[in-house]
């Protein structure tokens, strides 16, 4: 009977420690391994039995601050990248949706103006060059030099062709005149023929029996101001469309700093802002007032 009793009280002592132990283990590895959802509760654990109103404070402001910086914050260097690359796009991944529809709706409609102005430049010119094509005329110039007996006139022949006929009037221009004749079909070639009095004997609108060697320099039928005009319009049209990409450029520039500046305010607006107040309230299961801690969270977005 005793030997019973004996070996029972050792099987218990044995399942006591052995569970004893386990528990203690598993305290101890929950211990050390805790989640950080915990952290709060520790501390507001800490607060009610021998924390402080300053520690808690310190130390909920770093928790909640740490823990929102982890999983909330954006890169100012990609919001700034996605904006260079398209504006406005840096301020949608900040949020700031209204600035970025703006952006966005500054560079569609910049590159709308240089494709508007663009086209118009282009269908301008070739408006202005049929004009000169079909109005200013070499051999008509070269006979007016050759009949007033400009010096070195004497070695023209209009029965060349006329690239060699430009050659011998340009000998001519060079010993007469402030400018020679470019090539034909140049972009100076255009603008010589309408800009210089020296060539005014080529056009079509020029009498030539009235434009002669003491007088042309004030002789210009009205054609020609509306040749020089309608050119004028075209490069108009190419300085706004050249206007428009500096544009695009400087809208970049600015919606890359504007989208880096937007996520660092969207970084530190996403921040948890806190506040603490402790409150004396009456335990009933203590039986005496105690000091709770109230923490207050704003977060702006």
């Amino acid at each position: 009977m005793r030997r019973a009793i004996s070996i029972s009280l050792i099987l218990i002592i044995t399942v006591f420690v052995t569970t004893n132990g386990s528990s203690q283990e598993i305290i101890q590895k929950q211990t050390t391994e805790k989640p950080e959802n915990f952290k709060l509760l520790e501390l507001t654990d800490k607060v009610v039995h021998n924390g402080t109103e300053y520690q808690y404070s310190k130390e909920f402001d770093k928790v909640t601050k740490t823990e929102a910086t982890k999983t909330g914050e954006k890169s100012p260097v990609l919001g700034a990248l996605m904006s260079a690359v398209l504006p406005g796009a840096g301020e949608f991944y900040a949020q700031s949706y209204i600035k970025s529809a703006i952006f966005l709706a500054l560079e569609i409609g910049l590159w709308t103006m240089y494709g508007i102005n663009q086209s118009n430049g282009n269908s301008t010119t070739e408006e202005y060059q049929n004009i000169a094509n079909q109005n200013w005329d070499i051999y008509k110039y070269a006979a007016w030099l050759k009949n007033q007996n400009f010096q070195g006139a004497q070695g023209i022949d209009l029965n060349v062709d006329k690239e060699t006929l430009r050659r011998q009037v340009n000998v001519v221009e060079q010993q007469n005149f402030s400018h020679s004749l470019p090539e034909f079909g140049a972009q100076q070639y255009y603008e010589v023929i309408g800009k210089y009095q020296s060539f005014i004997a080529g056009w079509s609108y020029s009498d030539t029996n009235v434009v002669n060697s003491s007088n042309y320099l004030t002789y210009r039928p009205s054609q020609v101001d509306d040749y020089m005009g309608i050119r004028q319009d075209a490069n108009d049209y190419y300085d706004m469309a050249s206007l428009s990409t500096n544009l695009v450029i400087v809208n970049h520039i600015l919606s890359a700093a504007d989208a880096a500046w937007s996520v660092t305010m969207f970084n530190k607006d996403l921040k948890v802002h806190t506040s603490l107040e402790m409150r004396s309230l009456y335990s009933t299961k203590e039986g005496r007032r105690i000091n709770v801690p109230f923490a207050k969270f704003t977060i702006d977005f």
